[in-house]
C-alpha cells in the first residue's frame, strides 16, 4: 500500500511540474507571439502613415492646382449680380459700396423671381425677423425626443415649405457668387448702426446670431443639417459660426461657454480641404489670427 501510494505522489508530483513547465512555455510561446504580432503592426502601421502622408501630399498638390485654376468670378458675372465696382462709380464710402452691392444682389435676384413675388428684400427681412424671435436650443437639445425633434423640424417649423425651396433654389442655382453674398451680408451685420441707420429692416440681434451659431457648431441637430448640404455651403457656414462666436466672446455674450478654439481647428480643416473657394486664403488668415487669439 505504502508503495503504491508514494508512486501515485510521484506521478501527481510529475504531472504538477509537467504541467507547470508547459504553462510557462505556452505563457513564453504567446507573449512572444503577441511581441511578434505587435512589432507587424507597428512596421505596417509606419508604412500606412508614410503612404498616407505621401497620398496626402498629392492630395494638396492637386486641389492647389485645381483651386489656381477654378477659383475665380468672372469680372462679368461680379457686375451682373452686385453691380459695377466702386473705382468704376466713384463711390469711397464703405458703407455706400456695401450698400450697393446688396441693393444690386436684391434687384438680380427679384428680377429672376415672379412678378407677384414678395420683394427679396422684404422676404430676406420677414426671414430674418422669424427666426430672431424663434431660436433653436442649444443646451439640453437631448433632454428629450420631443425637443430633439424640434430641433431638427427647425428651419421646417419656422421658414416653412415655401421659404425654404426658395433657399435651397438660390444655393443651388447662385452657388458661383455664393461666398461673395455671405462676405457683404456678414460685413452688413458687423457694420451695424454705421450703415444700416434707420433703416425699417434692422439686422438680426447678435444674441440671436449667436444662437444660430452655436445650433451650428454645437448641436446634434445643427450639424445633421449642414452635412446634408454641399460642401462648400457647409464650409462656409461653419467659417462664419465661428466669426460669430468670437464678436459674442468679445461682447461677453458667451452664455452657452463654447469652446471656440476646436471649431477653429475644424472650420480650418474644412477651408483646406475644400479646393474651389475664391477667398480661401482670406479664410486662413482670418482663422490663423484666431488661432493665435485663443491660443
Amino acid at each position: 500500500m505504502t508503495s503504491n501510494f508514494g508512486k501515485v505522489l510521484g506521478v501527481i508530483f510529475f504531472a504538477v511540474i509537467g504541467a507547470g513547465i508547459l504553462f510557462t512555455g505556452l505563457e513564453y510561446l504567446s507573449e512572444w507571439h503577441e511581441r511578434e504580432i505587435k512589432s507587424a503592426l507597428e512596421v505596417q502601421r509606419k508604412q500606412f502613415e508614410k503612404q498616407h502622408a505621401e497620398l496626402a501630399h498629392e492630395v494638396r498638390e492637386l486641389e492647389n492646382a485645381l483651386h489656381k485654376k477654378t477659383a475665380t468670378i468672372p469680372e462679368e458675372r461680379e457686375a451682373e449680380v452686385f453691380g459695377k465696382t466702386a473705382v468704376e462709380t466713384e463711390i469711397t464710402d464703405p458703407c455706400d459700396v456695401l450698400e450697393k452691392r446688396i441693393a444690386s444682389f436684391f434687384d438680380y435676384i427679384d428680377k429672376k423671381t415672379p412678378d407677384d413675388a414678395t420683394e427679396s428684400r422684404e422676404l430676406l427681412f420677414q426671414t430674418t425677423a422669424d427666426l430672431a424671435e424663434n431660436p433653436p436650443k442649444v443646451v439640453g437639445e437631448t433632454r428629450d425626443l420631443i425637443t430633439l425633434l424640434r430641433n431638427q423640424a427647425h428651419f421646417f417649423r419656422i421658414l416653412k415649405k415655401e421659404r425654404i425651396d426658395m433657399v435651397r433654389h438660390l444655393l443651388k442655382t447662385e452657388a458661383d457668387v455664393l461666398e461673395s453674398a455671405m462676405a457683404d451680408f456678414y460685413a452688413y451685420y458687423l457694420s451695424e448702426d454705421r450703415c444700416v441707420g434707420n433703416n425699417d429692416n434692422p439686422l438680426m440681434p447678435a444674441s440671436a446670431m449667436y444662437d444660430y451659431a452655436g445650433f451650428f457648431l454645437e448641436t446634434i441637430s445643427g450639424k445633421s443639417y449642414l452635412m446634408r448640404r454641399a460642401s462648400s455651403t457647409r464650409t462656409l457656414t461653419q467659417y462664419y459660426a465661428v466669426l460669430v462666436l468670437d464678436q459674442a466672446i468679445e461682447n461677453g455674450l458667451n452664455k452657452y461657454g463654447i469652446d471656440i478654439r476646436d471649431h477653429i481647428a475644424l472650420a480650418e480643416k474644412d477651408i483646406r480641404s475644400q479646393s474651389g473657394l475664391v477667398y480661401q486664403d482670406r479664410y486662413l488668415d482670418r482663422l490663423t489670427e484666431l488661432k493665435r487669439k485663443y491660443k
